[in-house]
């Protein structure tokens, strides 16, 4: 049957489901019911073939699953390596900047901490790294140590032109 607009009842099913139970009734009933083919009713659905579709969706999902799995792993991978070039990368920073105090006749630096005059050690509470005085590549707590710094270096120089 048709309806006013000579729609047939295949065509006006909106749901999946709907549709399925057309191509099931064409598997159970045979092809010798009515005309298929001029109801535009798809090929026939039967158990089989459902429980073959479910099965490629349950292996598409697993596959799907395995691949998230499998791309988290390297993610995390990706992330440690990273983490530890990072920590690399830092104790080499600090190997060259302890070279460098030594170079410069300074102290190490016994705490790492931003706000700690390169000079004399002392942690400047209240002031950031910002508001510190700086000359070449250090910070310093006070210009007393900028002068005190400077003298000794310039002493150092001295002393190594006479060797």
């Amino acid at each position: 049957k048709v309806d006013a607009r000579l729609r047939l009842p295949y065509f006006l099913a909106c749901h999946e489901k709907t549709r399925e139970a057309f191509r099931k009734a064409r598997a159970v009933l045979g092809e010798e019911y009515c005309d298929w083919d001029r109801a535009k009713v798809g090929p026939p659905l039967t158990e089989d073939d459902i429980n073959l579709k479910k099965e490629k969706e349950a292996e598409k999902k697993r596959r799907k699953k395995a691949k998230q799995k499998e791309n988290k792993s390297k993610d995390k991978a990706q992330a440690e390596e990273m983490e530890k070039r990072r920590n690399e990368q830092e104790v080499k920073v600090r190997l060259e900047e302890d070279a460098k105090r030594v170079r410069d006749a300074l102290p190490a630096k016994l705490v790492r901490s931003d706000n700690i005059c390169d000079f004399c050690q002392i942690e400047c509470k209240g002031r950031k790294r910002l508001q510190m005085f700086k000359r070449l590549d250090y910070n310093y707590c006070s210009s007393e140590c900028v002068q005190k710094h400077k003298r000794e270096l310039m002493a150092k120089a001295a002393m190594e032109r006479f060797k």
